[in-house]
């Protein structure tokens, strides 16, 4: 749990840029009956957060547990939220224990076991993120390309290990035609 929720903090303070330049065939039929010609800047950059399907889940179990009591830990929750933003989203340089301890308002004891409770909270709670996620992305383009991609490299694979059973019969067919040849000329 401790290595997913420091990548989950290193995605949150650095995340990786998805830049697109809208081309201006795109919107031809939408801007087409009404436009005006000339006027539009043609170098448009749309910028998205990309974000691993790891870390969301890591986000909405966290926001999860902050709701409040049917579905989450309420307070509790928001103090465990807290913690992880303060213990993982540190940057480049990492901050003492002692410093977080103080940010945080709370002991150092309190500290190691506020630490050990949000990690068995988000061992329970993360899968159970991380297959929403699963359920809301079926049916979407990006989930049947995924899906196809998987499956071009489980045939790679099985074609491969196919190929390998292969030269492995061919190879031990030629060392038997050898002994054989060796046992006739003997």
């Amino acid at each position: 749990m401790e290595v997913l929720l420091q990548a989950w903090g290193r995605e949150v303070v650095d995340p990786a840029l998805d830049v697109a330049i809208a081309s201006p065939l795109g919107r031809l039929g939408d801007d087409a009956p009404g436009g005006v010609g000339g006027h539009r800047c043609l170098s448009l950059v749309e910028c998205a957060v990309a974000i691993s399907r790891a870390s969301q889940a890591v986000t909405m179990a966290l926001d999860g547990l902050a709701k409040d009591a049917p579905l989450g830990l309420g307070s509790r929750g928001r103090v465990l939220q807290r913690l992880a933003h303060v213990r993982y989203c540190q940057g480049p340089q990492a901050v003492a224990v002692a410093a977080q301890c103080a940010r945080l308002g709370i002991s150092m004891r309190t500290y190691r076991t506020q630490v050990d409770e949000l990690h068995a909270e988000l061992m329970a709670e993360w899968p159970v993120a991380l297959a929403r996620l699963q359920a809301a992305e079926r049916g979407t383009d990006a989930h049947a390309a995924a899906v196809k991609r998987a499956r071009v490299a489980r045939d790679a694979a099985r074609a491969a290990r196919a190929a390998e059973r292969r030269r492995e019969g061919e190879r031990k067919a030629a060392a038997r035609a050898v002994k054989a040849a060796a046992k006739g000329a003997a």
